[in-house]
């Protein structure tokens, strides 16, 4: 493989001190095992890198459009190849599979801005690659794929949304659905591979997942970086729309959660913390606060539909899998803020 190049210094996470009254969590990483990351060079797939590559052998395959694993130090370590590859092209990614114990599919085009950039791409990559991904690992005969999927599947509206809840996609033709759609889609042929190859396919459903390295769109990045230049904060109507934001570790925990756990055949979770839910509005005020900013919250009109309230039910991950989310919003948020403060120093 030619030499990766360097990029910004690496920065390693500190360790986050566990809330009072808590266990620890349970350590379920994987030891001594081949895993296989489409997308691990992006936000969540880097963080799972740093989590995994100590102990294991890794095969990250991305496209490279996302790099947030610049800005790890695992991004040079022994145990990890990247191999730069799009999940369109089968037999490549077929063949970079090959021995894998473990699949981890987190390659996507997400964010629902990004799909109005190509609504085609958006359908191509997130279904037709997530079903490259399942026959690939079905082919290679993996023994346990994590598959990821979106709160989006939910609709306009979720309160406490449980896994055996309707799902709802808004109308054909506005293009923000697009996203949900190729998603479900992906759920539905991961339950499919699981029924008809044997395949053992966990599917998550993460709930506005934030933090450090984030790339591409973010909600929480974006005010972050906005409120560090003193810049102007959009926030979209009256701001009253309501999400419950899930910080990195606390996910990267729950896959690892799913990994250490015996489920047979399909199952999906949600993945978020509903402990930590706040408007988008209240969002951008403390933003604003933890970064001592003189940044102005000004309101615009969504370009097209939006999601007013987004609150999942977390019972059935904490039930089967053993997962409590653990990073309160404001520790979460400051941590995001000093990681970026940091790379704005450094001119990253």
């Amino acid at each position: 493989m030619p030499p990766v190049a360097a990029g910004p210094r690496p920065v390693a996470m500190p360790a986050i001190p566990q809330p009072r009254g808590l266990q620890p969590v349970p350590d379920t990483t994987p030891r001594g095992k081949r895993i296989f990351i489409t997308g691990g060079a992006g936000f969540i797939g880097s963080h799972l890198v740093e989590r995994l590559v100590d102990h294991n052998t890794l095969v990250v395959y991305d496209d490279l459009t996302r790099d947030a694993l610049r800005f790890s130090a695992a991004r040079s370590h022994p145990n990890l190849t990247l191999v730069e590859g799009d999940v369109l092209d089968a037999p490549r990614l077929r063949e970079a599979m090959a021995g894998a114990d473990i699949c981890i599919h987190s390659a996507a085009i997400a964010g629902i801005y990004s799909v109005g950039q190509s609504v085609s791409r958006t359908l191509n990559v997130n279904l037709l690659g997530t079903v490259n991904t399942l026959e690939a690992a079905a082919t290679n005969q993996v023994g346990r794929v994590i598959e990821f999927s979106t709160s989006e599947v939910y609709g306009p509206f979720v309160y406490r949304g449980k896994e055996t809840d309707q799902v709802s996609v808004g109308p054909t033709g506005e293009r923000r659905w697009t996203y949900a759609l190729s998603k479900l889609a992906g759920e539905f042929f991961s339950y499919a591979y699981a029924h008809d190859r044997g395949l053992r396919v966990v599917t998550l459903r993460p709930f506005n997942v934030y933090g450090p390295r984030q790339v591409g769109e973010g909600a929480i990045q974006q005010m972050v970086h906005r409120a560090l230049r003193d810049e102007d904060i959009v926030v979209y109507n009256d701001g009253t729309q309501v999400r419950s934001w899930c910080f990195i570790t606390d996910f990267v925990d729950a896959v690892m959660l799913a990994l250490g756990t015996d489920i047979p055949g399909h199952a999906t979770f949600n993945v978020g913390n509903p402990q930590a839910t706040i408007t988008v509005y209240g969002l951008a005020e403390a933003i604003i606060r933890h970064t001592g900013s003189r940044s102005r919250i000004v309101h615009q009109p969504h370009p097209g539909p939006e999601v007013e309230m987004r609150v999942p039910d977390v019972g059935s991950a904490a039930a089967r899998l053993g997962f409590t989310p653990r990073v309160g919003l404001e520790e979460g948020l400051r941590r995001t803020i000093d990681w970026y403060r940091e790379r704005l120093a450094e001119g990253a």
